[in-house]
This record gives structure tokens, sequence and C-alpha cells, in this order.
């Protein structure tokens, strides 16, 4: 890419940087100031002794250097606007993958800007604060390596999103769709793939390891053994199937109530289950073909797309769901597009987005209130559309493979 592009990047980051809004989710905040805090006075490895502390290490990780850079415990208080300065490069990153499927270094620029001027896609770092950018960027980069059958690489990345955010995992199974063909082609690959990534886990959890020994990491396995069930109700304000479902009213009842039978927790894991099992069928028949040895190059485009609604649909569907889960969805719908010239998906999943995050935070103009029924069924028509073109035959064929 031209140095006058990475000129441009800078400059609009510096622009970002300036003009950062000192708005953010209390909650959240404060979580971050308190943790920073306990980091920078006792180390790093003492993360786990903070009694709410329920993200895995990587950002850790970015609040230890935020108290390194702030340099007190008033400074880390009284510039925590600034933590999010640690974040918006993975939004730069996370736009610079999606835009590297296109061919031409001047349209993927434009493309790339398509993305960092997207307010839905900004206002989870710059207006919320949340850190949904970071883990969203590994899983493009996993999902990027594994379609150019880098399955070590792939996994390194994919190691770094679980350790971000526990919601990297609805991806899993379709990583592994990609990951399988290049194994069983490659055999050396399979070793050196998990060798790579059980090594990145280790190295991840040596801080806590020698601050505290077996104690600490059985903490940081309680914290994914307590994802769900943490926040037990029938959604934590994403706007999804239970707003349709029980009305806004009733949205707080608790998610281990029964219902013909089953809980409404395992109703949303049924239907979860259930929608990612269409998504993924053309992905599993493509990755069976591949295993057949039957030589077709990769359906890219198709590929974006899936990836892209896996995590509508987990939002979507579930039940505990928080109204930030949508993000990541943005990054793969937005390269669908760019590959496929379909931009449909992309603009009525930001417009809701936008909504179910303004709606929640109204940090920004809201010019129009919208039920949150009504922002439920744009989610819901961007995933019966997006399940339509998935199945769609007739994708061009000079779309159809990344370039190496």
């Amino acid at each position: 890419m031209k140095k006058t592009y990475w000129l441009l990047y800078a400059l609009l980051f510096g622009v970002l940087a300036a003009l950062l809004p000192h708005t953010g989710y209390g909650p959240d905040l404060s979580s971050w100031i308190l943790w920073a805090q306990h980091i920078h006075a006792l180390g790093l490895g003492e993360a786990y002794t903070i009694p709410d502390n329920n993200y895995p290490p990587v950002y850790l990780y970015i609040l230890w250097l935020y108290g390194k850079l702030a340099g007190s415990s008033a400074a880390i208080r009284e510039q925590v606007y600034y933590l999010r300065l640690l974040t918006l490069p993975f939004d730069f990153a996370g736009a610079l993958l999606a835009a590297s499927v296109v061919r031409r270094p001047a349209r993927r620029f434009a493309a790339s800007l398509l993305l960092l001027g997207n307010v839905a896609y900004l206002y989870n770092t710059l207006l919320w604060g949340q850190t949904d950018a970071i883990y969203s960027c590994f899983v493009f980069a996993a999902f990027l390596l594994a379609s150019r059958q880098r399955t070590a690489g792939s996994c390194w990345f994919f190691v770094l999103a679980v350790n971000t955010k526990l919601q990297a995992m609805v991806f899993l199974p379709a990583l592994l769709l990609l990951w399988l063909p290049v194994w069983v082609a490659e055999r050396k690959q399979l070793p050196r793939a998990l060798a790579g990534g059980l090594l990145l886990q280790v190295l991840l959890l040596v801080p806590f390891f020698k601050a505290g020994g077996w104690a600490y990491l059985a903490k940081l396995l309680a914290v994914g053994q307590h994802a769900v069930g943490y926040y037990p109700f029938l959604s934590m304000n994403a706007y999804n199937i239970w707003y349709l479902l029980v009305g806004k009213d009733q949205i707080g009842l608790s998610d281990t109530l029964p219902y013909l039978g089953l809980t409404y927790r395992t109703w949303g894991l049924v239907w979860f289950g259930l929608a990612a099992a269409i998504i993924l069928l053309p992905l599993a028949r493509e990755t069976r073909s591949r295993l057949l040895g039957e030589a077709r190059p990769l359906d890219a485009t198709r590929w974006l797309l899936a990836f892209g609604l896996l995590p509508l649909a987990f939002c979507f569907f579930n039940t505990q769901m928080h109204e930030r889960y949508w993000h990541s969805a943005l990054l793969f719908l937005a390269a669908y597009g760019f590959r496929s010239g379909r931009y449909g998906l992309l603009a009525v999943c930001s417009v809701a987005y936008y909504l179910n995050l303004n709606q929640v935070l109204r940090a920004a103009p809201q010019f129009v209130p919208i039920p949150e029924p009504v922002v439920a069924l744009l989610f819901a028509a961007v995933l019966l559309l997006g399940t339509y073109q998935l199945y769609r035959p007739g994708t061009p064929p000079t779309l159809r493979s990344f370039e190496a």
C-alpha cells in the first residue's frame, strides 16, 4: 500500500484521538479504572485477585500497559477516556484486514474508509469504551490465514481472540471446516498449529501462574466455566428474538424459567444450534468436496457471508446477550460486500447495531425513537436475507478466491 495511504490513516487516527468523546458506559469505565489501578499497584499477575474480574487475559495486558502509560492511580482515573486509544488500533487493523480482500490498492483504501467512516463500527470503541474490536480483529485475521492454508498462524490468532472475549468460540466450528482439509493434505501443519496454539496459551498465562500458581489458574478457568449464567436473564439489552417473543417489559425474566418443558436458556441454545447448522451446511459441503480431492477454489465470498451470519445468529437467539455482541458481524459483512458488491446486509446491520447501542447508551444523536422490536426485526431481516444469499447459486466466478 502506498505511503500516502498510511499517512492518511495516521491523520485519521490523530483526528479521532483529538476529538475523543468523554462518554462511555459507566459500569464498564468504573471496572477499567479499578482493574487498572489494582494491576498497576500489585502487578499483572494479581489481576485475578480482583473479585469481579471476569475477563480472559488479553485485555488485562492492555490495562497493565495503560497503567504503565498513565503512571499513577490518579492518572488512571482521570485519563480513563484515553484507554480506548489502545483499542482503536484494532478498529483500524480490522478495517484494513477486511479491505485486504479487495485487489486494487486504491479501492482497498476506499473500502477501509467505508468501515472507518461507519459510526456503528466505531461506536463500540469511541463512544461505549468497550473492547469487541480487539477479538473481532483477531478472528478476522484467523479467518484470512485459514483461507490461505496457513493454519498455524490462524490458530495463534484464534487463541488470542478467545483470550480476549470468549464469544470468539462461536467461530470455532467454521474455522475447523477451513483447517481440516489443510491438515489432511499437509499433515505437518496439524502438530505445528496445535503446538503453536498451546505454547501461545501457556505464554499468556505465565504472569498469573508466577504470581499465584494453580490457584489463579483455577480462577481463570472459573471465568470460562461461569461465562454462561453470569447474567441469567432473557437479554442484556441485545434487541433480539426475546424482544419479539416476550416484549420489553418481560426481558428481565430469568432464563432458567421453564417453558414447554425446557428453560428459556435451552430454547435459545436449540434455536441457535439449528441456525448455526443451516449457516454451516454450505461450508461443510465445500469442505467435504475438498477432503475428497475435488479441485476447486475456495468460495471466499460465501465463507465471508457465513462468518458474518454466525455471530448474528448467536446474538439473536441466545439468552443473556449484550447489545455489543453483534460487533464482529460488521467486519465480515463488510468484507462480503467488498467481494460481492452487495452492501445491503452491511447497511441494515449497521443501522440496527447503531440503534441498539445508542438506545442503551444515548451518547450520539437519537433523532427518532425506534421501538426495540423493530430493531430486532432488522437483525432478523439480515439473518434471513443473508441465509438466502448464502444458498443462492451463481456467485460471480471472478470473486471466488482470495489472492495468495
